[in-house]
This record gives C-alpha cells, sequence and structure tokens, in this order.
C-alpha cells in the first residue's frame, strides 16, 4: 500500500511540464474522475429517493450518522473534482474568452434541453391542466427564461405533480448550478489577479476565505433557519476551495495514503465537535483526489464510455418525479429500480446527441469573439 502511495504521489508531484504529469494523465483519461463523477450523481439520486417517495421531511441515507446526506456527500465530490479541474481549465486556456466559452458550451446545451424536456413534454404529460391552459399558462412560458438565468430558479410548472409526496417540484436538483457559476467566476477572478505572483496571490486568498468561512459559522449557528445562500455558500464553496488549493499546490502537496489516514483519524476525533464538517469535507475531497489519481486497470475501462454524470444529475429528480407520480406511493427501493435506468438512458441520449457536440463547437465560438487569439483546444481534457 505504501508504494502505491508513494506512486501516487510522485504522479501529483510531477511538473505539469515534465513527464506523465496530471494535465497529461487528465488528457490521456488516466484517472478515475469521470467514474467518481458518474457515482456521485447516482448517489444523488439515491438520496432523492427517499424525500421523492416518503415525503417531505424524509430522513435521507448518513443523515443521523454524519449529519449530512448522501446526497451532499455527492455534492461535496463534485465541487472539491470542479474546483480543482476548473482551475486547471482556466490555466490552460489562451484566453478569457476561452475560458468562458468552455464553461458555457459545457452547462448550458444539455440544461436548455432538459428544461425544454421538463417543460414541454413532462408538463404536458402530467398536468392536470387542459393543455392549452397549461401552454399558455405565465409559468409555463416563463420555466425556461427563469431558469436559463439559474437565479432564483422557478421549480414549478402549473398543475405538474402537485399531488405527489414531494409536491410541485420539477427539479429540486438545480440549485447547485448557480453556486457552480459563482464558483467559476471566483475562479476565473483569482487566477487572473495571481498571474504576476501566483502562490503568494493565492495564498492571500485562502487567508481571505478563512476569514470569511470562521466569521460566518457563528452567525449560521445563532439562526437555525433561513440564510439560505450562506448556508449552500459554505457547503460548496469548502470542497471547491480545496480543490483549488490542490491545483495550486499541486508540486508541494503530496498524495499519500498515510495523509488520508492521518485526516481520517482527525475527522473521527473531531466527531460531535462543532469543526467535525469542516475536518471532514477537507478528508472527503483528499480522498477523492487520493481515488481519483490512482491508476486502477478495471476502473479505467469506465473512461471507455462517455461522461454521463451531468445528464443523470439534471435528468434524475424529474424522472424521480414522473415515476413517483405513475406509481403512486411507492418505497425509495422501487423509484431507484425504476427512475435509475430511465434516467442513464437520457443522460447516454444527452451526452452523445446534446452535449459532446456543444463541447466540439467552443473552440468556434471563442475565436469567433476573440480572433486574435486563434482557434482553442479542440477538447476540455478534464470535461469538468
Amino acid at each position: 500500500m505504501r508504494k502505491i502511495g508513494d506512486r501516487i504521489a510522485g504522479i501529483f508531484l510531477e511538473d505539469l511540464s515534465e513527464g506523465t504529469s496530471k494535465v497529461e494523465q487528465v488528457a490521456r483519461r488516466k484517472n478515475n474522475f469521470n467514474l467518481l463523477r458518474m457515482l456521485a450523481a447516482i448517489a444523488v439520486l439515491v438520496s432523492h429517493a427517499y424525500s421523492l417517495s416518503l415525503g417531505l421531511g424524509t430522513i435521507e441515507p448518513l443523515d443521523h450518522a454524519l449529519g449530512m446526506s448522501l446526497g451532499v456527500l455527492a455534492v461535496l465530490t463534485f465541487f472539491a473534482i470542479s474546483g480543482y479541474f476548473i482551475s486547471q481549465s482556466f490555466q490552460t486556456k489562451r484566453s478569457l474568452v476561452e475560458f468562458t466559452a468552455a464553461r458555457f458550451f459545457r452547462l448550458y446545451p444539455g440544461l436548455f434541453v432538459a428544461l425544454f424536456i421538463s417543460a414541454f413534454v413532462l408538463g404536458p404529460a402530467f398536468t392536470t391542466l387542459k393543455y392549452v391552459d397549461y401552454i399558455t399558462h405565465p409559468a409555463t412560458m416563463l420555466y425556461m427564461p427563469r431558469n436559463i438565468v439559474l437565479w432564483p430558479l422557478q421549480d414549478y410548472l402549473p398543475g405538474v405533480f402537485d399531488s405527489n409526496p414531494y409536491p410541485t417540484a420539477i427539479n429540486g436538483s438545480l440549485w447547485s448550478l448557480a453556486y457552480e457559476v459563482a464558483c467559476y467566476v471566483m475562479v476565473a477572478v483569482v487566477m487572473t489577479l495571481s498571474q504576476s505572483s501566483p502562490r503568494r496571490f493565492f495564498a492571500v486568498f485562502l487567508v481571505a476565505f478563512v476569514v470569511f468561512y470562521l466569521a460566518t459559522i457563528p452567525v449560521l449557528r445563532s439562526h437555525s433557519q433561513g440564510l439560505t445562500i450562506l448556508r449552500n455558500m459554505h457547503l460548496v464553496m469548502l470542497p471547491f476551495v480545496v480543490g483549488m488549493a490542490l491545483f495550486e499546490f499541486r508540486k508541494v502537496v503530496p498524495l499519500r495514503i498515510a495523509v488520508l489516514i492521518a485526516l481520517s483519524i482527525a475527522a473521527m476525533v473531531s466527531y460531535k465537535h462543532w469543526w467535525f464538517h469542516e475536518i471532514f469535507v477537507i478528508t472527503w475531497s483528499y480522498g477523492v483526489f487520493y481515488i481519483g489519481f490512482s491508476e486502477l486497470p478495471l476502473v479505467l475501462a469506465y473512461n471507455k464510455f462517455g461522461d454521463y454524470s451531468y445528464g443523470t444529475y439534471i435528468y434524475g429528480f424529474p424522472v424521480q418525479q414522473a415515476v413517483a407520480s405513475v406509481l403512486g406511493g411507492c418505497t425509495p427501493l422501487v423509484m431507484m429500480i425504476w427512475s435509475l435506468p430511465l434516467t442513464i438512458l437520457l443522460a447516454v441520449l444527452s451526452w452523445h446527441l446534446i452535449e459532446q457536440r456543444a463541447l466540439a463547437q467552443r473552440s468556434i465560438w471563442s475565436q469567433f469573439f476573440s480572433p486574435q487569439q486563434g482557434a482553442g483546444h479542440s477538447h476540455d481534457a478534464e470535461r469538468a
């Protein structure tokens, strides 16, 4: 095990311009992050199966033990991976325009089609309104425009899923996308300002983030309800910044099993203390990268398939709501059995018909808006 840890650490510490760097490792897809993202997306579906089949307030897996659900662990995984690879994406792009195009074409084409299907396929099929009344309803007309801008979301379509155990909600998973975009902006700002002195400026940024994070903990503890935006920022920004830091200090921070064990012990010792969540998130994020950069032949075989995690994430919730409406009173297990294959089917179609094709076009658009930069890269190595 120590030899494996040392080997992975060696990969982690190599310079980006020499040998088998992590950029090259990612470009060759000699890592497990596609699979980790897919498992996280499935975990979100499993977690949602409880509340969507049994109703609001249902305790989800791991809630009692960790104070966070399986779905929250999945979100931590997504944002930790994103923090690393979005930072890498910014560094490898030739301009801010190219970076923005890469992020836009990764996020929006798939989302646009998912919103269209929700509003104009699922909606008419499950609404209690007459077709004409549904189509002409203001909420139907505004569903796509409001949700494309990501804030504030409209998670309602007239007469759709009104009688479900978790009523009216169309796609509760979309809440995280606005925070994802906010994190993209944070990466662009931090890395643009730090170009002259990257390590020094990033260290200042880390200190500022830690001060902000710690200063707002008492505020959240004194308000058990409300402050949703701040709570969500706490949830997603910590793993994202951990990912950013692991990328920025990739040459000096090793990925070793001994470090992971030490962090795990620290998390166990801090259990039930107020700082447990923070130690756990750091440990979990570090573990994600330890596993992600391990070269396991059987696991690496998954990379022959497409990147279906985003499609699984954005289609899971509406598919589960449709299953809940059709079956009526189903158990979480029954919901998983029906909704998982349907969701994966939509995710596969989304990747091959929409997402992959859109990603192939982004260099053309970045060249159009910034012709002096020349053509961009033909593909995102990380496909984050």
